[in-house]
């Protein structure tokens, strides 16, 4: 093994503040596939995961119901490309949990967690009333 390899971190991350607005979800989006695109990764590899980064900002401009900004997160490691929203805002009373299934309803509201599911390998929501919600959102690195 050579030595700049042994010195190379394993772990890369982002940390970024957006306004609760959604040109913001447009920055962040874009932030992601730049961050992605720095680190080699294949477009497809983070198509997915950035539409379900855009759920996720969108369900935190609608819903939280503040004018903090929102934490938008990326981490990357060999394994996962990895990103985090969170909100300071109302949080929510219940957090969805197994198998999400799309509304039968075919309006446009209601479905971004079910979404957010399908784009990802891993998606977990914690929530706590009154203090803010985060989502995180993650993809298996392909060889």
């Amino acid at each position: 093994m050579n030595a700049e390899r042994e010195l190379a971190p394993s772990t890369f991350s982002l940390e970024l503040r957006v306004p609760p607005r959604p040109h913001a979800a447009r920055s962040a989006r874009a932030a992601l596939k730049a961050f992605a695109r720095y680190h080699s990764l294949a477009p497809l590899e983070v198509e997915s995961l950035t539409f379900a980064l855009g759920e996720a900002l969108a369900n935190a401009i609608l819903h939280a119901g503040t004018h903090e900004d929102i934490s938008v997160g990326f981490q990357l490691d060999e394994a996962s490309i990895v990103a985090t929203v969170r909100d300071h805002g109302q949080g929510l009373a219940e957090v969805p949990a197994g198998s999400l299934s799309m509304p039968a309803d075919p309006s446009e509201t209601g479905r971004g967690f079910a979404i957010m599911q399908r784009c990802t390998d891993f998606f977990n929501v914690r929530s706590t009333p009154g203090k803010g919600t985060v989502v995180t959102l993650g993809r298996y690195r392909r060889p």
